[in-house]
């Protein structure tokens, strides 16, 4: 559903770094969003760290997100996803059988270097999606940060499925070309590759699988 003309203005005013719509905006919406994340979690300390992760995203990406015509359905969407991810993590975590012998893990040893090597990885990555075309880039964003489907992208950035792949398939396509060259000049080893941790939705499953 589109923004209400009111919310609109007030959006417009927080892109444009207006602290007092913000303030507003957060007095309006924070307890809404706890509460419609705690419907999922039945935690509300953790429908707090949700929602705080949320709206401090919101933050870093105002100038964008803010401008979304349907801003409200991404704010919920996002809380939503969030909230679902936290749920299905602790169930799986319950499922943990604690008795095994640690002993018997092999556990990986990871020297200074290789975490320098892992950090300017993770910098330029961070590079790549940050020059990536603005439309592209919250397309991205929206995959990639609230595990949105192409459905859900769609709908809040008016465009249709099939332009949500088209952008994501391009994206991929530039992490590819970019990363892999960035790999090969610096010669980083396979093992730090594979290690570098990303999202495993199934865009980002298509993403590792196009990087290794």
């Amino acid at each position: 559903m589109p923004n209400s003309p009111k919310n609109t203005i007030l959006f417009s005013l927080i892109a444009n770094g207006d602290k007092k719509a913000f303030d507003k905006f957060f007095a309006i919406y924070y307890n809404r969003l706890v509460s419609f994340s705690n419907h999922f979690l039945s935690d509300r300390s953790s429908a707090e760290d949700i929602v705080s992760e949320v709206l401090t995203n919101l933050l870093i990406e105002k100038e964008r997100i803010f401008r979304l015509k349907n801003f409200e359905a991404y704010l919920y969407t996002a809380v939503k996803n969030k909230s679902l991810t936290l749920l299905a993590k602790s169930k799986r975590e319950l499922k943990i059988d604690w008795t095994i012998d640690s002993a018997h893990c092999n556990q990986e040893v990871i020297t200074p270097q290789e975490l320098l090597e892992e950090q300017e990885l993770g910098d330029f990555i961070s590079k790549v999606e940050e020059n990536l075309p603005d439309r592209r880039k919250m397309v991205f964003r929206l995959a990639r940060h609230d595990g949105l489907t192409y459905k859900q992208i769609g709908e809040i950035m008016n465009i249709s499925e099939r332009t949500v792949e088209v952008h994501l398939k391009l994206a991929i396509q530039c992490f590819r070309k970019e990363i892999s060259s960035f790999l090969n000049k610096k010669e980083i080893p396979l093992k730090i590759r594979r290690r570098k941790i990303v999202p495993m939705t199934p865009i980002f499953l298509l993403f590792a699988y196009c990087l290794f």
